[in-house]
């Protein structure tokens, strides 16, 4: 999560953070199945009253940055105050973007998986963020400090800006790799074929 959440300021832990979420992650503690409404051994569960994120039964990475996001979701339409007309309002976007020489936005809609990484990182154009964002009437803003790419076939030639982001500080998940010589297989989806990097915003030139 390093890579993935804005890290804050001094000054921001110092006056901003008095009440903060705080993310229990167990994911290789199951769920009791036998309780009550559980009808998994996987949870993700959020209390807004208590500030709290309990994820137990999954070790996906994923889980901890959607679960911010659905924290998002409820919380940005009602900044800066709740009586806000609709048009005022912040909208939660699960969307990449970028921005091009003539203060252009583009915004790439889509599901987990299905290419808003790979639009968004265009040489081009100045990377915003690659799946978090929120749209205001004052411009659309990332809510998030790193990219999570998947690896499938990854190659340097296909995807070359996300290619050479995976450097040390990155975080690699699901993947195969050699352990004498370390290098990566992302063609082995002997895992599962939702294999990722993340990686902090900087590690792309034009972010």
């Amino acid at each position: 999560m390093q890579n993935m959440l804005v890290p804050p300021t001094e000054q921001e832990l110092e006056t901003g953070f008095q009440s903060p979420f705080v993310i229990m992650n167990a994911g290789v503690f199951p769920c009791n199945r036998q309780t009550e409404g559980m009808t998994s051994s996987t949870s993700i569960a959020v209390s807004f009253k208590r500030r709290e994120m309990v994820i137990l039964g999954t070790q996906y990475a994923g889980e901890m940055k959607k679960g911010v996001f659905t924290i998002m979701n409820y919380l940005m339409p009602l900044m800066p105050k709740r009586d806000l007309p609709p048009a005022d309002r912040a909208l939660p976007l699960h969307a990449s973007a970028n921005i091009g020489p003539d203060n252009d936005v583009s915004i790439f809609f889509g599901l987990s998986g299905t290419g808003k990484t790979t639009l968004s990182a265009d040489p081009k154009r100045e990377l915003i963020g690659d799946d978090e964002h929120v749209w205001h009437p004052k411009g659309v803003f990332n809510i998030e400090g790193g990219c999570y790419a998947k690896t499938i076939g990854l190659t340097r030639e296909k995807e070359p800006e996300i290619y050479d982001a995976i450097r040390f500080g990155s975080v690699l998940e699901n993947v195969v790799f050699d352990e004498s010589s370390g290098k990566v297989d992302f063609d082995n989806v002997s895992i599962t074929e939702n294999t990722r990097v993340a990686y902090p915003l900087k590690y792309i030139p034009n972010a």
